[in-house]
């Protein structure tokens, strides 16, 4: 890549095993609340220890899968993994690359991107979710209600991701069809 340097690559790199190990932190947090959420009152070391080895093994399986999906899509494109995923970051953006090299890889980003979206273009993904938070939080105020609050708290919680994953949906959308029309894929809204 033009004007990089070891030391940008090295930056590149320690935010990516930064990222990688706060997902990691996050899922284990997750998996040590949904353990005291559904346990049965017993705070057992052995279970939460259990859980968090079996959440950081997920964890390391997605990503290592994410991994190999970006070597193997960079390689058909001749280019890096760090230089595809910033090729997908700026599609995501919504703003096209600016060296042509990697206007191929954004455009099939491009196009994968509008297949997931058109699979669930049709309003019942909206629909799904929005119903889902609706469980959630009903169930959060029966669990409070029966004074179970750390079960409540992780209801609100899923709850809240499940409406933060919908106010995001319409933005995500937004931001591909600038990136089409930047990209010359589609030219109408």
């Amino acid at each position: 890549m033009a004007g990089s340097t070891g030391k940008t690559h090295d930056g590149m790199e320690r935010r990516r095993v930064r990222q990688t190990v706060l997902a990691v932190l996050v899922v284990v947090a997750v998996g040590l609340l949904a353990g005291a959420g559904f346990g049965d009152g017993d705070m057992d070391a052995s279970r939460w220890l259990f859980l968090a080895v079996g959440f950081v093994l997920l964890a390391a399986g997605v990503v290592a899968g994410h991994r190999w999906r970006n070597r193997r899509w960079a390689a058909r494109f001749g280019m890096s993994p760090g230089r595809f995923s910033r090729v997908v970051r700026m599609v995501q953006r919504g703003v096209p690359p600016d060296d042509p090299a990697e206007r191929a890889a954004a455009v099939d980003v491009a196009a994968r991107m509008r297949r997931a979206q058109d699979s669930s273009s049709a309003g019942w993904a909206e629909w799904l979710i929005g119903g889902g938070a609706l469980l959630w939080f009903v169930a959060a105020v029966f669990l409070a209600i029966d004074g179970r609050y750390g079960q409540a708290s992780y209801n609100l919680v899923m709850t809240g991701l499940l409406l933060v994953s919908l106010l995001t949906i319409r933005r995500r959308r937004r931001r591909l069809d600038a990136a089409e029309r930047a990209l010359g894929i589609r030219t109408s809204a």
